[in-house]
């Protein structure tokens, strides 16, 4: 069961690929099938969810949904105590966190997450802090709680701050606007030809200004080539066809420039709120990092609006106190159940989201059996048909009629 989990978990393996992999092994070992599998991780992640925890005063709460096909979302609420992450200080882990909440919902408001906020709140005590990256829900949710728990400080966080101010920079910039187009036009001239391997990089649609690194960085490296062409694997190079297909970047060599140094600030702010976190002498601290960075107006500009942030999320410290800034685990945790996700889903949320529980419990041979001792298969299906309900999987299958009996009761497994 241990090798099992630790092969979906640790090793990122598909549940059939370690099912298969343990066949081999079945000389030696027991060798389940991928369903029951499954079962163990849907059971670990439900004991993660509904196990004790610690009552403190200085717990933080880590929030955000995750949005997949259909209607539904579902609230995560990660936690970690300060007095945990300042014997570590830096970027957190997803074992360092616990799952404090894990709701399904089609409609979010803040009043359903005020309601959560408060289930929580049974579990661990008020919290020093709840880190969000601003969603309007969970900000008005954690304005009705807090009418309530005053001490509580709401910190915003850095990345989809930096985020926002790059949107509105370049979206402002037509250089910007103009690059991402011929950015893409000679992603669809060159991949099938011999200069493919200068091929840019693809934006992501969502979240693409936390992602720009990529591209920039490939519009200085692609400059530099043609700065200085060679051959590639002992073939000639057709100078004429590099120019006619690449030349355009020498329009944009002194906005790359720029464009670098900005990520280089933002960079550098997300790096220091991840080891620091943010105290009284932050904004103090970041601005002698930051000075020798920015020496243009638009890296100078952003500077200046992110430590204005960092000072106002570090008025809500008390003294000698450090508070994370930083949601990057929740959105690591996120992604990783995603990619579990779609292994065996065409995108509807099933009870595989318990598999969130799983990723950040404690992955050692007693925890995986007290887990599996504690938890039964029959609590993840009362569990599932209680916050999920019909899955998106069993309607497709009534509506394409490959279930001529109508939907029926195990279909929360699909």
């Amino acid at each position: 069961m241990w090798l099992f989990l630790r092969g979906i978990l640790v090793a990122a393996v598909s549940q059939r690929g370690v099912a298969a992999f343990l066949a081999l092994m079945a000389p030696c070992l027991p060798a389940p099938v991928a369903n029951t599998g499954r079962l163990w991780l849907l059971r670990l992640g439900l004991y993660e969810l509904t196990r004790a925890k610690e009552q403190a005063e200085d717990w933080v709460w880590i929030m955000d949904h995750t949005i997949q096909l259909g209607p539904w979302k579902c609230l995560i609420i990660l936690g970690i105590r300060l007095s945990a992450w300042e014997s570590q200080r830096g970027p957190l882990g997803h074992e360092d966190v616990v799952l404090l909440n894990l709701t399904p919902m089609e409609h979010s408001s803040g009043e359903e997450v005020e309601k959560r906020l408060r289930e929580a709140v049974a579990q661990t005590g008020p919290p020093r802090e709840i880190l969000t990256d601003g969603g309007a829900d969970l900000k008005s949710g954690i304005g009705l709680f807090c009418r309530d728990y005053a001490g509580v400080a709401h910190i915003g966080d850095i990345k989809h701050k930096a985020a926002t101010l790059l949107k509105r920079h370049l979206e402002a910039d037509p250089r910007w606007q103009a690059f991402g187009t011929r950015a893409n036009q000679t992603k669809r001239e060159v991949t099938q030809t011999a200069l493919a391997y200068l091929n840019p990089p693809a934006l992501k649609n969502k979240a693409r200004y936390m992602n720009l690194e990529p591209l920039v960085g490939w519009g200085r490296h692609a400059l530099a080539f043609l700065d200085d062409p060679r051959p590639v694997a002992g073939q000639p190079m057709d100078i004429a066809t590099l120019t006619k297909k690449l030349g355009w970047l020498e329009a944009y060599r002194g906005a790359l420039e720029e464009w670098s140094e900005l990520l280089g600030v933002v960079g550098a702010t997300e790096d220091y709120v991840r080891r620091e976190g943010f105290h009284t002498h932050a904004a103090e601290e970041l601005r002698r990092e930051l000075a020798p960075l920015a020496t243009q107006s638009i890296a100078q500009k952003v500077r200046e609006e992110l430590l204005a942030f960092v000072a106002e999320q570090s008025a809500q410290t008390g003294p000698q106190e450090r508070l994370i800034g930083s949601s990057e685990v929740i959105e690591s945790v996120i992604g990783k159940y995603k990619r579990m996700q779609g292994t065996h889903s065409q995108g509807g949320m099933t009870a595989m989201i318990l598999s969130v529980g799983a990723i950040v419990a404690t992955k050692t041979i007693e925890t995986v059996r007290k887990a599996l001792s504690t938890i039964t298969t029959q609590n993840v299906l009362d569990w599932t048909r209680e916050h999920l309900g019909i899955t998106l999987q069993a309607q497709r299958c009534v509506a394409f009629n490959r279930n001529k009996n109508g939907i029926q009761n195990n279909h929360w497994q699909t």
